[in-house]
Formats: structure tokens, sequence, C-alpha cells
């Protein structure tokens, strides 16, 4: 069983922003609506892609990377039990959201 509440969740990408705002990386914090299977999020922008990151209640995440200029593609699925999980799951975010493509 997670122990991913909405909450935690939240926190653990707020505490992110300041380094993402000062990589020049947009970010919007999402929340699915009330339901037995909560949801936050949060979407990133930077000038080389676009990243959504949806974690579940129950540990399931999904990060979505794609390129604006592209067709490409990623998709990366997580079960996450703890606080540790999630921060290195936010860490692959910035990670992926750092480099630049090459043309």
């Amino acid at each position: 069983m997670s122990e991913l509440t909405p909450d935690l969740v939240t926190t653990a990408i707020q505490n992110c922003g300041p380094g993402w705002e000062a990589a020049g990386i947009q970010w919007q914090l999402i929340t699915g609506p009330p339901t037995d299977k909560p949801a936050t999020g949060v979407i990133c922008e930077n000038a080389d892609s676009l990243a959504q990151l949806t974690v579940w209640a129950s540990g399931e995440a999904e990060l979505d990377l794609g390129h604006p200029t592209t067709d490409a593609t990623t998709g990366i699925h997580y079960d996450l039990a703890t606080l540790e999980d999630l921060n290195a799951c936010l860490d692959k975010l910035t990670e992926l959201l750092s480099k630049h493509p090459t043309a």
C-alpha cells in the first residue's frame, strides 16, 4: 500500500518548483476530482519539452514526455510506495526536462 497522500504529493511537487523555475521550466500543479483513487500531478514545459506526471494515491504514476517540435514521446510507468520513490520519480522528471534534444 502506498503512503502517498495527495497532500504529500502536492508538497513534493511544490518543493521542486523553485529549482524548475531557476532552470526555465514552467510548471502547474494539477489535481484530479475527488474519487476513491485521487490523483495529483504536474505539467511542466520548457523550450524543448512538455511533460505531465500523474500520481495516484495507490502509488501508480505515469510520466509522459513529449517534444513540441517533433512527434517523439516517452511514457514511463512507476509503482511508487514511499516518499523516496516519489522523489526519485520527480528527479527523473527534472533530468528528462534538463536534456536538450539534438537535431
